[in-house]
């Protein structure tokens, strides 16, 4: 009585603080919390789920600053994961990568002190740095978690059915009427998204042109990149002998993943995707290369496609406008590199009025804020990875259910690379859920490789 009366009291006292709908909401998300809590594991599953479908989500509620859903499930898998560490200590000399990453967090924290006095240091700079640190942290946690293959095979289960769903969810926004999508997105604005008409965007922001899915992503091309990461890892589970689940499933989430991502319109993305498709099938499913060939050859010769291969073409010849004024972003880029080649200019702003941070480039990005010190370190992490991967080739090779996981989580990364030629979601600190998204998968790359030990396919 006395636990019901004090529960009472507390409820009261926050509905009328705040309101009541955002406790009714907040609710279950507690309750999610709690069941999270109980080992590291499901704090695992709650990070992929929260990347995948929540990935904007910010608390309604301010605390000094605003966390997001995602900063609460990285705490979240942090704690737990502390408090477990005892059970499976990580030896870092294990890992590939460590000492090159760690490089790379030295030179993000020295490039981001030496560039304060470039502009303002406002709480919203200092909070998504500090994110951007915790996720390459964060690394060596999900390694650790990951390297047991009973865990790493569920959690390459959920990505794909997560990276399914979110495809799902963009395709409904995009296929029902406007005025229902603007609608139901600007319901959302409790969490931190925008409202009004400018929640559905088009290409160059004219909606005269071609309309862009987004799901819960805001940004179109952000959440192309979440498809072609999910995408590359669901392609070897089509073809392997011991598939991660039902094979149907995976034909499925790949299909919906596929159509959502042209939907996007996110020509990075898709170019990635179509790679990384083609050395799939060079390597080891010759039959992707005849499924890729077949859905080219739709591509160019059905009528509803038109629009969108011209895009392409467009973008090819450089003679639309989005690839002219990325180009001029490139010009800018370089301008700001020469002048200050070895560290960058930091997070927060250029000391030169004429110029500015900002490029559709994950690499010009990186050498802007890092300087050309950053890329080598940048550069030097991904070498290490692959080089790594090399070594391990010769025992995952035979093993069907490892290798799969393998390639798919290789072919996720070399797609982002190549997405980050024209994009720069993968390595910027305002889009805090695509950087996890790309560590997430180097911790996948890196932990299908550091045991010999099988796992076992779906239903045996």
């Amino acid at each position: 009585m006395l636990l019901c009366i004090a529960a009472g009291t507390v409820v009261g006292l926050v509905s009328s603080l705040v309101n009541p709908l955002i406790l009714l909401a907040a609710t279950p998300v507690l309750a999610v919390g709690v069941w999270a809590l109980r080992n590291d594991e499901r704090a695992l599953w709650l990070l992929i789920l929260v990347i995948g479908i929540f990935p904007r989500f910010a608390a309604p509620v301010k605390l000094g600053v605003t966390p997001t859903f995602l900063d609460l499930a990285l705490l979240m898998l942090a704690f737990t994961w502390v408090l477990s560490a005892s059970k499976q200590p990580l030896q870092l000399r294990n890992v590939p990568i460590t000492l090159p990453l760690l490089s790379l967090i030295v030179v993000a924290v020295v490039t981001f002190v030496i560039g304060l006095p470039n502009g303002a240091l406002t709480p919203l700079i200092l909070r998504r740095f500090a994110e951007l640190l915790f996720s390459l942290l964060m690394v060596f946690v999900l390694i650790a978690l990951l390297r047991d293959r009973a865990v790493l095979q569920r959690a390459v289960r959920l990505m794909i059915i997560v990276g399914a769903v979110s495809a799902l969810i963009g395709i409904v926004l995009y296929v029902i009427p406007d005025d229902l999508a603007i609608r139901l997105l600007s319901a959302l604005g409790t969490f931190g998204y925008p409202t009004g008409p400018d929640v559905l965007r088009y290409i160059l922001d004219d909606p005269a042109q071609m309309q862009r899915a987004t799901g819960l992503w805001i940004d179109p091309n952000a959440f192309g990149g979440y498809l072609l990461v999910c995408g590359c890892l669901t392609l070897p589970q089509l073809f392997t002998a011991k598939p991660v689940l039902p094979r149907w499933l995976a034909i499925a989430s790949a299909g919906v993943m596929g159509l959502a991502l042209v939907l996007t319109v996110s020509r990075g993305a898709m170019l990635g995707f179509l790679c990384v498709a083609v050395a799939l099938g060079v390597a080891r499913y010759r039959r992707l290369l005849a499924l890729v060939a077949i859905v080219v050859a739709l591509a160019l010769g059905l009528p509803q496609t038109r629009n969108l291969i011209s895009h392409f073409a467009e973008g090819f010849a450089g003679t639309d406008l989005a690839t002219q004024m990325r180009l001029g972003e490139y010009k800018d880029a370089f301008k700001l590199i020469e002048r200050y080649p070895l560290l960058g200019v930091g997070f927060a702003d250029t000391p030169d009025v004429d110029l500015y941070i900002g490029v559709s480039s994950m690499y010009l990005l990186i050498a802007q804020q890092m300087g050309l010190l950053g890329v080598a370190a940048f550069a030097v992490t991904i070498i290490m990875l692959y080089l790594s991967a090399l070594r391990a080739r010769r025992w995952i090779w035979p093993d069907d259910a490892i290798s799969a996981i393998w390639l798919g989580a290789f072919g996720s990364i070399t797609g982002a690379l190549i997405s980050g030629i024209f994009d720069h979601y993968f390595f910027n600190i305002d889009f805090h859920n695509s950087v996890m998204l790309l560590w997430l998968m180097v911790a996948v790359a890196v932990s299908s490789q550091l045991k010999t030990v099988k796992i076992e396919p779906y239903g045996n």
